[in-house]
This record gives C-alpha cells, sequence and structure tokens, in this order.
C-alpha cells in the first residue's frame, strides 16, 4: 500500500516513486532479489536444521547442540564486524564472492563429511555469511535513482527465501533420510551469491550504458 509521505521531505523529492517497468532496465537489481531470496534461505535453512545436525551425526545432548547454535550467533557477529574492516581494503562485491565460495566450500564439507567435521564448517558458514544481506542490498540498489524506494522494498521482500527453502531442506531430508544431504540447498544458494558477487561490476556497466543519455 502507499505510505504517507514523511514530513521531513519535500514533494519535490516524494515527486518521482519509481516504476516496476523501469527496474527492468536493471539486470544487477534483479539478480540481487534473488541473491536475496537465496541468502535468507541458506541463513535460515542452516540454523533450523544445525540442533538436528549436531545430536543425529556427534550425538551430543540437545542442550550441547544448543551450545554449538550460539556458537553460530557469535561467529556471525564477529563475522560482521571484521567484515566492516575488511571493506576498507577490498570492494564489498569482491569480499562477498570469497565468502560465498568460502560457505559454498565449506556447505560442502558438512553434506560429504557429516560429524565432527561438518559440524564445525556449518559453524563457521555464519562468519561468513554475515555480510551478505546488507552487502546484498546495497549492491542491488546502486544506481536506481528514483525506482530505489520501489527496488529497496522488493529487496526487502526477497527474505521469503527463508520460508521457501528452509522447508526445501526438510523435504531433501525426509526424502534422502540424511540431514546432511539437505545442506545441499544452502551449498547451491552460496554459489548463486558468488555469481552475482563476481559478475556485480560487468552487469552495473552494462546497466550504465543502456540508461546513459545519446551523445548529441
Amino acid at each position: 500500500m502507499k505510505f504517507p509521505a514523511s514530513l521531513t521531505q519535500t514533494e519535490e523529492s516524494n515527486a518521482g516513486s519509481g516504476s516496476f517497468r523501469a527496474l527492468l532496465q536493471y539486470p544487477h537489481f534483479f539478480l540481487a532479489v534473488i541473491a536475496q531470496f537465496a541468502y535468507v534461505g541458506a541463513q535460515v535453512g542452516t540454523w533450523s536444521y544445525f540442533i538436528s545436525y549436531v545430536q543425529y551425526y556427534t550425538h551430543e545432548p540437545e542442550k550441547m547442540a544448543g551450545y554449538f547454535l550460539t556458537g553460530t550467533l557469535v561467529a556471525f557477529g564477529v563475522g560482521r564486524f571484521t567484515s566492516a574492516w575488511l571493506m576498507r581494503f577490498v570492494s564489498p562485491g569482491k569480499l562477498m564472492g570469497v565468502y560465498s565460495v568460502a560457505n559454498a566450500v565449506l556447505a560442502g564439507l558438512g553434506v560429504l563429511f557429516p560429524g565432527w567435521i561438518g559440524l564445525w564448517a556449518l559453524l563457521l558458514t555464519s562468519f561468513f555469511m554475515s555480510l551478505m544481506y546488507p552487502t546484498i542490498f546495497a549492491l542491488g540498489l546502486r544506481g536506481l535513482g528514483e525506482n530505489t524506494k520501489l527496488g529497496g522494498s522488493m529487496i526487502v521482500m526477497a527474505i521469503v527465501g527463508g520460508a521457501v527453502l528452509t522447508p526445501l531442506m526438510g523435504l531433501i531430508s525426509i526424502q534422502s533420510g540424511s540431514i546432511a544431504l539437505a545442506y545441499v540447498v544452502p551449498l547451491v544458494a552460496y554459489l548463486f551469491i558468488a555469481f552475482y558477487a563476481f559478475s556485480d561490476a560487468r552487469l552495473m556497466s552494462s546497466a550504465h550504458k543502456r540508461t546513459a543519455p545519446a551523445a548529441v
């Protein structure tokens, strides 16, 4: 629904609300929506089945498995601050690409080596996933101009990925009888995010060429 204009904004600043048709000119934006969908699905899925993974493959009690889940949150927090510092030296897109590849490898270890190796690998994914939501959001909105508000709302709506990929992981675990195999879903999600991150510069260049005014 349409929200009332903020009292702190002028009528001129609210003149352009953007349009979905205009957003079709920005491939980097649509890939950002998909990447956000994939990221939130990977995050929610990883944490949702983590306790079951720990209990099933290491035979630790539920309380200990809960401590390990707390460890994922600590890793997430440390990763957020570490990433903010690293972005002073590395571009956000490249850093997210490297982190995504690292998480794909770690998720692969969780699938192939269920047990203590897989446990620590999946725990460490929280460190590398920590920068993804804000980075995807920021990269996806660059250059949208008056379409920024509409684009931002669509990227936020992409969090529905957590409600889609998580049940998919559950279905895979039930059909295969393996919780570990379900982590193929986050693995694929991280591979797509890596693709988006490393192709971002090319996509932005293409968008600028299409939207740039013709020379007189």
